[in-house]
């Protein structure tokens, strides 16, 4: 479950860097906390459905995105 995390993570960092956002930044989108969203790139943390879709729609994404290649 941990390399599912870390890719789904990445990806998201991944995307985040293609928008010129820093953590902060789309912390502050999604409303989360930039901890929190470190943990989840890092994939220390794993992440809810509900998790993964606000965070989709601060990157202006669909979730479906997030998950591609992972």
């Amino acid at each position: 479950m941990q390399d599912i995390d870390r890719a789904v993570g990445e990806r998201i960092k991944t995307l985040r860097q293609k928008k010129g956002l820093t953590q902060d930044d789309l912390a502050n989108r999604a409303g989360l906390n930039r901890v929190h969203l470190y943990r989840l790139e890092t994939g220390r943390q794993s992440m809810t459905l509900r998790t993964l879709k606000i965070i989709a729609d601060a990157l202006e994404v669909r979730a479906a995105d997030v998950l591609k290649g992972v």
